[in-house]
This record gives C-alpha cells, structure tokens and sequence, in this order.
C-alpha cells in the first residue's frame, strides 16, 4: 500500500534530520510518500502519534509542533517510487534525499504551492483515495 500523507506546516522552521543534518523547511504544503507491505494501518497510525521513537527522516519532521497531517490519501495502483516520479514529472519542489535512502528516488517528500483543488485532482489522478483519519487513531 503506497500513502501519502498531506503536511501542513504553519511556519518556516530549521530542522535536524539525522543523517541529512539540518534542512531548511518553509512553511507550507508538503507531501510525504510511503508505504507499507502489510501494516499499513500501524505504519499510519505511528505517523499520526506525536511519542514515537525518532526512527525516520519523516519522523523529525513530524516531530515538530508547527506541523499536522491534514489528509491521508491511500493507492494499491500506484508504488512509492512511481508516485515520486509523477510528483518530479509535475515539477513539484522536494526535499533532496528525504525518506529515500533505501531507492534511488531522490526524495520522498515535496513541498507544494499548488491551490487544495488542483492538488486532490492530481492525487485522485494518480490513484489514491482520500481515507479519514480516524480510522487510523
């Protein structure tokens, strides 16, 4: 199951990201792409907890208090990598890097100006689905 979880984050911020050292966020609309082969539901869920252990680069991120996961969209069409693909063939900004060490992505997680209905066009394009929240606490 291939996610993507919609962050908002309300003000430009300065953060250590591991192994990434520290990157420069401006405030604004970011898309995170992941997945899960089987629990995807706990792999979400942990995504919306604010205790975790701080394993991954999304987890410093979402580590910090001027950000919350505003959508969650879901695919089985589309894998992690090919929907990476579709948001750099769109010219969407990223994060160099980011939530990819284990592909050859350059990166997980784009930042977008792109206005609410134009963006949840190109998502449903693309195959995913909105889910609500809730289901996942």
């Amino acid at each position: 199951m291939t996610y993507i979880l919609w962050i908002v984050l309300k003000k430009d911020v300065c953060i250590n990201v591991g192994s990434l050292g520290k990157i420069f966020f401006k405030n604004g609309a970011y898309l995170y792409i992941g997945s899960a082969k089987r629990a995807y539901k706990a792999r979400i869920k942990r995504h919306l907890s604010a205790r975790k252990k701080i394993f991954w680069h999304i987890d410093y991120f979402l580590s910090r208090r001027y950000n919350r996961i505003k959508e969650i969209w879901l695919s089985q069409k589309i894998a992690e990598c090919a929907a990476a693909g579709a948001f750099y063939n769109k010219g969407y900004d990223f994060i160099d890097k980011f939530g990819s060490s284990d592909c050859s992505c350059r990166s997980h997680l784009f930042f977008t100006k792109r206005n609410l209905y134009s963006l949840k066009k190109e998502l449903i394009s693309l195959g995913f689905n909105n889910e609500d929240k809730n289901n996942f606490r």
